[in-house]
């Protein structure tokens, strides 16, 4: 039996909407459930599960009918899906209502459910959230049942807030596979015994790498798990070390020969280093190069601390810098902060004439 594990699509999510590539990222997320009915097709999966937050809020009935279009043109597939803490059911809402195609097996109660598929002597167990937020333990005690079939858990939580767990007591209730949702970068266990896919699609600049879904196989003696990539877009954090001699064109330059012309990968930049002193660097104007999320300047001024600290003992720039250079803040990086911070007031006090550092 071979099966597609997927979570946290959240569809109708809109991510970067404020941003020249936020039309593309609406669609990259609004079609990960066309993708991944596609992928069930071409590979002749026999299980497609969905564990949770297939959307990003409690669903309206139009996109309800949406996603159940895509689920019927499945031939053979069989699907079997819950409701995390963001698509939550409300008691009378349009989600509690639905009916789904004969192909899909919604385990949407708060209690533990389950469906038997006989042709593989396989049962599915698992609940939906019926609130934003559950805090008990309610998957560590959980033991699948000693009846000769195969079972699959199906569940959506681990942190605090949403279905806490130990994975080492989820892990000895001896389930066959335990398909997790709710972190949004895949997560393994156990050989792959229990599994978080993580999001199909990014869904904020914190969710760098790659993104995608696991297939499985699943026989009588053997299990296998493969991890593999849907994404349309993949964040990516770098680090750019600057030096003294570095220019704003060259800084520029750099960026533009990194960054990626189609957006599809999108950059948080991190610039570090030392830098001229004279030397800003111009974050608007870099971020409108496009495709680059964020821009963190770490970087310091290449001020030249020893000959600073070798000046009069009555100069107030060498008492600074000499001051936060001794031993014990030399190795402090919060020490080291407050000394560029101070040297770059210093520095601008001097230089706009308000008060001479003598």
């Amino acid at each position: 039996m071979r099966f597609l594990h997927t979570a946290d699509l959240h569809l109708g999510a809109q991510p970067d909407s404020d941003r020249a590539w936020g039309a593309a990222r609406a669609d990259a997320v609004r079609t990960q459930l066309l993708r991944i009915v596609d992928l069930c097709i071409k590979e002749d999966i026999d299980l497609l599960l969905i564990a949770g937050d297939l959307f990003h809020a409690p669903p309206t009935e139009r996109e309800l009918k949406d996603a159940n279009y895509l689920f019927g043109t499945l031939p053979r597939t069989k699907v079997v899906m819950i409701a995390g803490n963001h698509d939550f059911i409300r008691p009378g809402s349009a989600y509690a209502r639905f009916k789904f195609c004969p192909q899909v097996s919604f385990l949407s109660s708060p209690e533990m459910q389950s469906v038997f598929y006989p042709q593989w002597n396989l049962e599915v167990h698992g609940f939906s959230y019926d609130a934003q937020e559950i805090p008990e333990p309610r998957l560590d005690n959980l033991i699948a049942p000693r009846d000769g079939r195969r079972h699959i858990l199906l569940a959506h939580g681990g942190d605090a807030r949403h279905v806490p767990f130990k994975p080492s007591k989820l892990l000895a209730g001896g389930w066959d596979y335990i398909a997790m949702g709710h972190l949004h970068k895949p997560a393994l266990a156990q050989e792959g015994r229990l599994a978080f896919p993580g999001s199909p699609e990014a869904l904020d600049h914190t969710e760098t790498g790659s993104h995608g879904y696991y297939l499985g196989t699943l026989t009588k003696d053997s299990f296998h798990l493969e991890w593999k990539v849907l994404s349309d877009f993949t964040y990516t954090n770098i680090t750019i070390n600057m030096t003294p001699e570095m220019t704003a064109s060259g800084l520029e330059s750099l960026i533009r020969r990194r960054a990626d012309d189609l957006n599809r990968e999108i950059l948080n930049i991190r610039l570090a280093g030392r830098r001229d002193p004279a030397f800003i660097p111009d974050r608007e104007a870099l971020l409108r190069i496009g495709g680059i999320y964020e821009i963190t300047d770490e970087s310091q001024p290449d001020y030249p601390l020893e000959a600073f600290r070798n000046r009069p003992a009555g100069d107030l720039l060498g008492q600074f810098v000499r001051y936060f250079t001794e031993d014990g803040k030399k190795d402090d990086p919060s020490a080291q902060r407050s000394l560029y911070y101070g040297l770059d007031a210093l520095m601008k006090t001097a230089a706009s004439g308000k008060e001479a550092i003598r």
